[in-house]
C-alpha cells in the first residue's frame, strides 16, 4: 500500500513477556516516546525494547487506571429479561389454545396479531428502501472535498479494532481500509488484542511494520489484561481498556471532547474510503452534537456471502434491512461498528466492562448520564463486515446458531441492565426506549417467526369453518410478508456494489434463497426462545462473549 503524504506520528505498544497462566498479576509496560532512533547505551535497564528496522522506542513501565465498580451479583434468576420469555409464552402458545376457548373468535384474533407483524415488517421494509436509496444517491459524494480547511483540521478521529484470534490477514483488511481513507492523517489508529491472543507480539510487531508510514496521525497497540477484576472477557472489557489507554497517553481530557470522535469497530470491518470523511462532514454541519448523536454506519454482510449457505446469507441480508429500517430510524441500538464523541464517553464512564455488547451497553449508559433518548445517525457510506461462517456446512451452522443464542442472550441480559438504571432515565425516554426494544427483540426477533408458524399450523389442524375472507385475507399478508423480503433482496443487489463487492448468484439459487427466508427466521426463533430459556435458568453465568470463527474469510 502506497504511503500517504504524513508520516508516523507515535507508536504505544503494550508487552505481556511477564504473563503466566496461573496467575492474575501481570508485568505491563508501555512506550510513551516519540518515535525516534536511539542507541542502546542510551536505554535505561529497566526498560524493554522493540525495533522495527533502524527504530528502537523506548517501553517504560506503566500502568492504566481501569475505574470501573464492583460487579454486583444481584438476583442471578428473577431478573427483567423474564420479560422476553413471557411474551414468547403469552405469543407464541396462543394459536393452540385460542381454538379451544372460542373458535370465532380465534377466527378473528389469530389474523389480526399476524396483520400486526406483517405491518411492522412492511414498515421496515419500506424504511430500509428509503435509507438504501439515500445510500445510493450520495454515493459519488467526496466528503473530503466538501470538508472546509478549518473542519478538517479541527476534527481528530481515534478508531479502536478490538481483535482476538483473527487471522492476521483479515485483520490487515481491515485496517487497510482505514489506511486508504481520504482524511488518514487525522486518524489515530488502535489496535487492541486480548492478553491470550496466540503470538500476540508477533502480530503487534508485523503491523507495526506494516503501517508505519502510511500516513496514520498515531499508531497505538494494546493488549487487554487478561483476569482483570469487575471484568468479563469481551469486546466491551477489550474497547474499555483500549479507549482509557488512548485517552491517558494522548491526554485527550486536555483537549475539547467535543472535537474528538471516537469508532469502535471488529476486526472484520472493511470501511468505505469516505467514511471518516462523512462522519466528519455529517457531525460539523449538525453543530457538533456530542452529547446527543451516535453515528452508525449501515453494515452489510456480503463478505464472502455469496459462497455461503442459505441460512447465513438470508440471516445477513434480513440484518442489513432491519438496520437500515429499525434500528437506525428508531434509534433503538448500534450494532458492531459505531461513532461518538469523546464528551460523551467521558460522561458515560467508557464501556462497562462486565458486559458482552458494547453496542447496546453504551447507549443505555449514556441515555443515563445524559439523560435523554440518543439520536442514531446514519452515516452515508456503507461499511461491509464479516458474517458467520465456518470451514464446512455443519460448522456454518453451528456457528449461525451459537451466535444467534449470544446476541439473544446479550440483548436480554442489557434489557435488565436498563431496568435496573431506568430511574435515572426520565419517564418518558424510558418508556419510549423499552417500548421500542420489546417490540423489535422481545416480538418481532424472539416471537413473530413462531408465532406465524403456531398460527399455521392452528388454522391447518385446529380452527374450523373458516370463512373464505378470512383466508383470502391470510393469502394478502403472506403476499405482503414477501414483498417485505423482496425489498431487502432488492436492496441486497444494489447496495454491495458501493463497496465494490462482486457477487456470483445464479438467479435460482438465490429464488431459492429468497424462498427460504421465512424458514430461517423460524429457525432463529427456534434458537432465540431456547437462548431465553437458558439465561432464565443459568442466570448470568451465561451472559459470556464468544468470539465469531473469521478464518474463512480469509
Amino acid at each position: 500500500m502506497p504511503p500517504h503524504g504524513s508520516t508516523l506520528k507515535s507508536t504505544y505498544s503494550y508487552q505481556n513477556a511477564g504473563y503466566q497462566l496461573n496467575k492474575t498479576e501481570f508485568r505491563r509496560a508501555i512506550s510513551c516516546n516519540d518515535y525516534h532512533t536511539v542507541s542502546t547505551e542510551e536505554l535505561p535497564s529497566s526498560t524493554s525494547k522493540i525495533s522495527n528496522n533502524d527504530t528502537v522506542i523506548c517501553i517504560p513501565e506503566s500502568t492504566v487506571a481501569i475505574n470501573h465498580h464492583e460487579i454486583k451479583n444481584g438476583r442471578q434468576r428473577l431478573r427483567w429479561n423474564l420479560v422476553f420469555n413471557i411474551l414468547v409464552w403469552i405469543i407464541c402458545p396462543l394459536p393452540f389454545w385460542l381454538p379451544f376457548v372460542s373458535n370465532q373468535l380465534a377466527i378473528h384474533v389469530l389474523p389480526c396479531i399476524q396483520c400486526f407483524f406483517v405491518f411492522i415488517w412492511l414498515v421496515i421494509s419500506v424504511l430500509a428502501g428509503r435509507n438504501a436509496f439515500r445510500l445510493f444517491r450520495h454515493r459519488h459524494n467526496d466528503y473530503s472535498a466538501l470538508l472546509t480547511a478549518d473542519e478538517r483540521n479541527t476534527i481528530q478521529h481515534v478508531v479502536v479494532i478490538s481483535c482476538y484470534k483473527e487471522p492476521l490477514d483479515l485483520i490487515k483488511r481491515s485496517v487497510d481500509t482505514l489506511a486508504a481513507q481520504t482524511v488518514v492523517n487525522r486518524i489515530t489508529m488502535v489496535i487492541s488484542f486480548e492478553e491470550r491472543t496466540p503470538d500476540v507480539h508477533m502480530k503487534c510487531q508485523t503491523l507495526q511494520t506494516h503501517y508505519a508510514q502510511v500516513g496514520f496521525q498515531n499508531l497505538i497497540f494494546t493488549i487487554h489484561p487478561y483476569g482483570l477484576a469487575n471484568e468479563i472477557p469481551g469486546k466491551c472489557s477489550n474497547a474499555n481498556y483500549a479507549l482509557r489507554t488512548v485517552v491517558e497517553q494522548l491526554k485527550l481530557l486536555e483537549k475539547n471532547g467535543d472535537h474528538i470522535l471516537i469508532t469502535t469497530c471488529d476486526a472484520d470491518s472493511q470501511f468505505h474510503r469516505q467514511y471518516i470523511a462523512a462522519l466528519t462532514y455529517q457531525y460539523t454541519k449538525a453543530h457538533y452534537p456530542a452529547l446527543t448523536t451516535l453515528y452508525q454506519p449501515p453494515l452489510f454482510y456480503n463478505w464472502n456471502l455469496d459462497g455461503l449457505s442459505f441460512f447465513t446469507r438470508v440471516t445477513g441480508i434480513l440484518r442489513s434491512t432491519l438496520m437500515l429500517g429499525a434500528l437506525i430510524p428508531f434509534s433503538i441500538n448500534t450494532m458492531s461498528i459505531f461513532s461518538f464523541s469523546l464528551s460523551l464517553a467521558k460522561a458515560g464512564n467508557f464501556v462497562h466492562p462486565a458486559y458482552q455488547m458494547d453496542d447496546i451497553i453504551c447507549l443505555i449508559r449514556w441515555m443515563g448520564v445524559t439523560g435523554r433518548r440518543l439520536s442514531i445517525e446514519m452515516v452515508l457510506t456503507p461499511v461491509l463486515s464479516g458474517p458467520t461462517c465456518g470451514r464446512t456446512i455443519e460448522y456454518e451452522f453451528m456457528e449461525w446458531a451459537r451466535q444467534a443464542r449470544r446476541w439473544t442472550i446479550g440483548a436480554a441480559e442489557v434489557f435488565h441492565y436498563f431496568m435496573v438504571k431506568s430511574r435515572r432515565i426520565p419517564l418518558l425516554t424510558s418508556v419510549s426506549w423499552s417500548v421500542t426494544f420489546l417490540i423489535y427483540y422481545g416480538i418481532l426477533l424472539c416471537s413473530s417467526g413462531l408465532y406465524s408458524l403456531t398460527s399455521f399450523l392452528a388454522t391447518l389442524v385446529l380452527l374450523e369453518e373458516i370463512p373464505s375472507y378470512i383466508l383470502y385475507a391470510m393469502y394478502a399478508l403472506a403476499t405482503i410478508q414477501f414483498m417485505a423480503f423482496l425489498i431487502a433482496f432488492i436492496i441486497d443487489a444494489f447496495i454491495p456494489r458501493l463497496l465494490n463487492v462482486n457477487e456470483c448468484i445464479f438467479f435460482l439459487r438465490n429464488l431459492f434463497h429468497f424462498c427460504m427466508t421465512p424458514f430461517v427466521l423460524v429457525a432463529y426463533s427456534l434458537v432465540e426462545f431456547y437462548a431465553l430459556h437458558e439465561v432464565m435458568i443459568r442466570g448470568k453465568k451465561v451472559c459470556k462473549h464468544g468470539a465469531s470463527n473469521k478464518n474463512t474469510l480469509n
